[in-house]
This record gives structure tokens, C-alpha cells and sequence, in this order.
């Protein structure tokens, strides 16, 4: 099979389905502090992150299965990103079908923690030329991650109709809409820089 190298492709995907993401959130909570359904305006959103959820699922695990190069720069980059097609997926199915979106939430923090993991492994072994970016990509998504789980928990908590007043919720929307907008921007920025160089021809 012949490879063709989507990772600045792939790296738009990812910082477009963050962004939108967060968009999603931030219109959920408005309008549910106007005493409007929480899920029923943040269900807009499932079209785009199903569509670039499942664009990330395939390349993903298209880029594990025919990367040629030499290196373990195939885990480093195609490990999570079917993780997080699969994260995107399982959310728009989640609001599609009025499901409880902590057990995706649990699944964000586990693959967040992972996320955490490669970043810090990659830049101890030098394993990029730009180590504080990938340090930060990996690092700033995982976080994302981890605090999507409280964020799914306050969602059905809303949905419960459970209304709640402790500043710490508050404190954990403001970390993972930070940490979220934060790596999709350098997701962007990383495949932006990319970009002529992989439409420079070839000598």
C-alpha cells in the first residue's frame, strides 16, 4: 500500500474538531444559564465532530498501518489520534441519542492521561525537532482530557435537571476550555508551519 503523509491534514482536523469542541460547550452552558436545554443546543455540534471524528478514526489508523518510515515517530503520532476520532464519535453519538456522556467522559480522562504520557516520553527522547510543541500539543490536550470527565459529569448533571452553585465547576470549565482552545490553536499553528513544505515539489 502506497503512504501518503495526511499529518497536516490530520493536525487541521484536530485543532477544527477542538475548536468547534469547545464552541459546542461554551453554547451549552449560555443557554443553559438562560434556563434553556443544555443538550438540545449542544446537539448542533454532533454533525461536524461525528464527520471529523470518523475523518480522524480512518486516517489514523490508516497512517498506523502503512507508515514506511524507520522510528517510532508512527506510535508517536498514530497511537492517540484514533483515540480521539473514536472520542469525537462516541460524543455526537452520545447527544444523538440523549445518553449519559459521563462513560465518554471517563474514556476522555483515560486517553488524556495517555496523551500526558506520550508528550513527556517524546520530548525526554528528543523525539521531535520542535520538543516544547509536541510537549505542549500532547500536554494541553491531555489536560483537556482529563478535565472532560467533570465536564460530562456536569452535563448530566443538567440534564438531571440537578442545578448547582459550587465555584469549583466553574474553575474546571475555565482549565478545559483553556487547555482545549489553547492545543487546538498550536494544533493549527504546527500544520499551518507544515504546510509549505509538504507543497514544495520535490527537486
Amino acid at each position: 500500500m502506497v503512504f501518503i503523509d495526511l499529518l497536516t491534514a490530520q493536525l487541521f482536523a484536530l485543532g477544527f474538531s477542538g475548536l468547534i469542541l469547545a464552541y459546542t460547550v461554551l453554547k451549552g452552558i449560555s443557554q443553559y444559564r438562560k434556563g434553556k436545554d443544555m443538550g438540545q443546543v449542544m446537539r448542533s455540534g454532533q454533525i461536524p465532530l461525528a464527520l471529523l471524528g470518523l475523518y480522524i478514526l480512518i486516517t489514523g489508523l490508516y497512517g498506523q498501518l502503512t507508515w514506511p518510515l524507520p522510528g517510532s515517530y508512527n506510535i508517536l503520532y498514530y497511537d492517540i489520534l484514533p483515540f480521539w476520532g473514536i472520542f469525537l464519535l462516541a460524543s455526537a453519538w452520545a447527544l444523538h441519542s440523549r445518553l449519559k456522556l459521563q462513560f465518554v467522559g471517563l474514556f476522555s480522562l483515560l486517553v488524556g492521561a495517555m496523551s500526558i504520557l506520550y508528550g513527556i516520553s517524546a520530548y525526554n527522547l528528543g523525539l521531535s525537532s520542535a520538543p516544547i510543541a509536541v510537549l505542549g500539543l500532547y500536554g494541553l490536550f491531555g489536560i483537556a482530557g482529563i478535565f472532560g470527565y467533570p465536564m460530562t459529569l456536569m452535563f448530566d448533571m443538567a440534564q438531571e435537571k440537578m442545578r448547582h452553585k459550587w465555584f469549583g465547576w466553574k474553575i474546571i470549565t475555565l482549565i478545559f476550555i483553556i487547555a482545549l482552545v489553547l492545543a487546538s490553536l498550536l494544533a493549527l499553528y504546527i500544520a499551518a508551519s507544515a504546510v509549505p513544505i509538504h507543497l514544495k515539489s520535490p527537486p
